[in-house]
């Protein structure tokens, strides 16, 4: 089955296929924009993710609302497809307007209150990025430039907390909430059979890597790993990403990520060869660029869920010394038989 995305392209919105329209609204960092999209159902629209918490981004929704000759009330239901602040920013003032039914995963409700008991997320923060080997001074640049994006989680009370496998009645037929964890606990892409159709969030796009950190008691990469599979075993004509265009070929995209991985793994474990080092060190290892105090945060996050993948796997090992975690290559007798970092089997 084809399909030929962008039918109409209004002022603020895109028709990809019939029913279904990307709105951008915009974002004040690096990315730019951010896609939500109105998915007609058999009673009023679902709308899926939020945009931040920003003026822009309301009056942008609101333009493509009134092209679209919608009334706020014609959105019944709200859908994050996780908690990351350009996806749930205007989470409650759209519920507000809307008075729509919201669907967050449970495994990103708890995260988010986790997040939101503001000190002691904080204070956690602060002990990993220590037992990370992350000096003082650039701890408080971190912590710093996260202030801003920090003030768009808010606590939220889901009508309904998803598991995945749920549905929602639409024209073209059914459309199932699918659970893939990895660049959040509670990730969830949206597909539509009828149509091959597969809302991918930050799940899959296409020329990035999604950012995949580390959570406490998780294995991040591993669950990524297992989710990418999960959608390769489907069949999609058409992905619609949570950034950038609408594009095709999603077994290739799973299988270049999967190399992707592995390659980072067998990085960071060759630049283990030799002594130990914290995840700070290897930061230095894999980005030869400088990293602003933003993104190295998330740089830091990133070698942790490839160290724990890694771990959990016998690829290599960690000892804690004065609360800085060091990690090392195994003995050969030890790591031998563990398989190739990385691999498919997870």
């Amino acid at each position: 089955m084809g399909l030929t995305p962008y039918l109409e392209i209004g002022g603020d919105y895109r028709e990809i296929v019939p029913g279904v329209f990307l709105v951008e609204l915009p974002l004040p960092f690096s990315l730019g924009l951010i896609n939500v999209y109105l998915w007609r159902l058999d009673e009023g629209y679902l709308l899926v993710d939020c945009g931040m918490e920003t003026e822009a981004c309301l009056r942008a929704l609101a333009r493509a609302r009134e092209g679209l000759g919608l009334a706020w009330s014609d959105i019944r239901h709200i859908l994050l497809t996780h908690i990351h602040p350009d996806h749930m920013g205007l989470a409650p003032k759209l519920r507000d307007l809307t008075g729509a039914q919201l669907h967050v995963h449970a495994a990103d409700l708890e995260l988010l209150e986790h997040i939101t008991q503001t000190d002691s997320y904080n204070a956690w923060q602060r002990d990993f990025l220590t037992a990370a080997g992350v000096p003082d001074s650039l701890i408080a640049l971190i912590s710093g430039s996260l202030a801003d994006v920090h003030r768009s989680f808010h606590r939220l009370s889901p009508d309904r907390l998803l598991q995945g496998g749920e549905t929602f009645a639409a024209p073209a037929g059914g459309i199932e909430v699918v659970w893939t964890p990895g660049h959040s606990p509670g990730h969830v892409c949206l597909y539509e059979f009828a149509r091959r159709l597969l809302l991918s969030g930050d799940h899959i796009l296409e020329h990035i890597s999604p950012n995949i950190g580390w959570h406490p008691g998780r294995d991040a990469l591993g669950e990524y790993l297992a989710s990418l599979d999960l959608v390769g075993e489907r069949e999609v004509d058409l992905l619609l990403p949570s950034h950038g265009s609408p594009f095709t070929g999603h077994r290739a995209w799973v299988r270049r990520t999967h190399a992707h991985h592995a390659a980072r793994c067998h990085r960071i474990v060759q630049a283990l060869d030799g002594r130990p080092q914290t995840a700070n060190d290897l930061v230095a290892a894999l980005w030869e660029r400088d990293l602003s105090p933003f993104h190295y945060r998330f740089a830091i996050f990133e070698v942790m869920a490839h160290l724990e993948y890694l771990r959990r796997r016998g690829a290599v090992l960690e000892d804690v010394r004065d609360g800085v975690a060091w990690w090392r290559r195994p003995p050969a007798s030890v790591s031998s038989g563990t398989g190739s970092p990385g691999s498919r089997n997870v």
